[in-house]
């Protein structure tokens, strides 16, 4: 009897508006993201954060996200697991961020719905921790924001497309300068404690 291979070969009887049928496996977790990388004020280029220039003005507000984003150094690996390049395309990635990191207020207008899966550590959503095994749905245009918890967490990020074409991935949130300053001063502090797994998983292990 003949092998069926048509799960591996992407079997044209299946299709979807999003794509064929695909195996992504055992991905190699991305390093951290260093501060050195983002020692630039390009790094800007990826939010919407009209709101804020308007008060603040255009250079002190790109030069703000590039102190901010500096201040994550060897506290974000960020790992794509899946993507479709279509308007409707899903994607996934595996996110991890250190102890104690504070993520800003921020959204995604480009990215559409999110729903987050909580693979180890904890993270603190309000004033509510989320362990293990726990998910939560964010609706495009949304702002919110979160705190790793003192081991740090690892997230699967699932989106299921539909955002706004031709905007940045993100929408910085952030009322003022000073509160993204605060946030700053806190992943600094919290710098020396970030030391990434090696692998996807490895700190659900530790």
């Amino acid at each position: 009897m003949a092998e069926d291979k048509s799960e591996e070969t992407g079997n044209k009887k299946y299709q979807s508006s999003r794509g064929p049928f695909e195996i992504f496996a055992n991905p190699s977790m991305a390093r951290p993201i260093t501060s050195e990388a983002m020692q630039n004020e390009n790094v800007a280029d990826g939010f919407e954060y009209s709101a804020l220039a308007e008060k603040f003005g255009e250079q002190p507000v790109r030069k703000k996200i590039s102190e901010l984003m500096q201040s994550y150094g060897n506290g974000l690996a960020i790992t794509p697991l899946f993507s479709q390049d279509c308007p409707e395309g899903m994607s996934l990635f595996h996110i991890w961020f250190g102890a104690n990191l504070p993520l800003y207020r921020h959204s995604h207008p480009a990215l559409g719905d999110c729903l987050y899966y909580v693979v180890s550590g904890q993270l603190i959503l309000g004033k509510r921790g989320l362990g293990p095994g726990s998910v939560f749905f964010v609706p495009k245009d949304m702002p919110y924001k979160y705190t790793a918890g003192p081991e740090g967490v690892e997230v699967l990020e699932f989106r299921a497309g539909g955002g706004e074409a031709g905007m940045p991935s993100q929408k910085l949130e952030e009322q003022s300068l000073d509160s993204m300053q605060r946030i700053i001063d806190v992943a600094r502090e919290q710098q020396p404690k970030w030391v990434a797994p090696e692998k996807i998983g490895d700190h659900a292990k530790a």
